[in-house]
């Protein structure tokens, strides 16, 4: 099979658009159609089902995908590993961690200070992704994992604090118990379904009714400053609310559970230079603590 057609291929089902593609990789669209045309006919399978509004694979298209996308990432990591200058890094590194943790921010930062030739784009979301559909090579991610085909190292803890703005308890007062926080409006994370949040006190869990419940700690955070709710939001997160908008810690003897924050990576190949770097450089961090 053609080598280039496949790595468009492999781009054009990622960004779901043949101009897209186009425009990321600076080749004429209409070079791109012709090379898929092509790989569809040495194939004989339709790839793609078009769309005024995109392409997306046939049934047959994305299980290429899942078989070539990692060959071919293995191919630009070789690249990077051959060209890169001694002691040097330089290319893509592809992160992505929760919203506002600034411990990851902190060691992005610190690394790019020792490696300044690597570019790295952060995805910041709750949402759990696709490492290989969104081309993610490291993902710090909260709470249970599962999964034979990557490597999970635990690198945070993360507790959590509810807070308010000073105006909304002066109104509405200080909750001291649970029950007295199902009182107030309240906003916590949570994913679509269901009009309670779940609470966890030790192994125990309780259930508080929200006005307010999203998958985005930004969001959470805005409700918190705004004075529209009580909000549950990391440790971290609450912290710099704190600092920065002068909200108040309630509810700050009850015994909230910490959850583990992992960093995960590819294992069914060998790390690139980057990514192995940037996994050692976290490691060194973790243990300077």
């Amino acid at each position: 099979m053609n080598l280039n057609a496949l790595r468009l291929f492999v781009a054009v089902v990622q960004e779901g658009s043949l101009s897209k593609t186009s425009e990321k990789l600076d080749v004429p669209v209409a070079t791109i159609s012709r090379q898929i045309s092509g790989l569809e006919k040495s194939l004989n399978i339709q790839l793609f089902d078009r769309f005024k509004s995109g392409v997306k694979p046939t049934m047959a298209g994305q299980r290429l995908y899942e078989q070539v996308y990692a060959g071919m990432d293995n191919l630009v990591n070789a690249g990077q590993v051959l060209f890169a200058e001694q002691g040097r890094l330089k290319g893509l590194l592809r992160i992505s961690a929760p919203p506002g943790c600034t411990p990851v921010l902190d060691w992005i930062a610190e690394f790019q200070t020792q490696f300044p030739q690597v570019q790295i784009h952060c995805t910041m979301t709750d949402r759990v992704l696709d490492m290989t559909a969104d081309g993610i090579d490291v993902a710090f991610r909260m709470g249970g994992l599962h999964g034979d085909n990557f490597i999970a190292k635990k690198v945070l803890s993360v507790g959590a604090k509810w807070v308010a703005h000073p105006d909304l308890l002066a109104k509405s007062g200080t909750p001291h118990t649970l029950a007295e926080l199902a009182a107030l409006p309240v906003a916590g994370w949570a994913r679509n379904g269901g009009n309670m949040l779940k609470v966890m006190v030790g192994k125990q869990a309780h259930f508080v009714p929200y006005v307010f419940a999203c998958n985005e700690s930004s969001a959470l955070e805005y409700m918190a400053v705004a004075g529209k709710a009580v909000c549950q939001l990391a440790d971290y997160s609450a912290n710099r609310m704190m600092a920065q908008h002068g909200l108040v810690e309630v509810l700050a003897d009850v015994d909230f559970p910490r959850y583990d924050v992992s960093m995960i990576y590819a294992a069914h190949r060998y790390p690139s230079s980057i990514v192995r770097a940037f996994v050692e450089f976290v490691g060194q961090q973790i243990e300077a603590v």
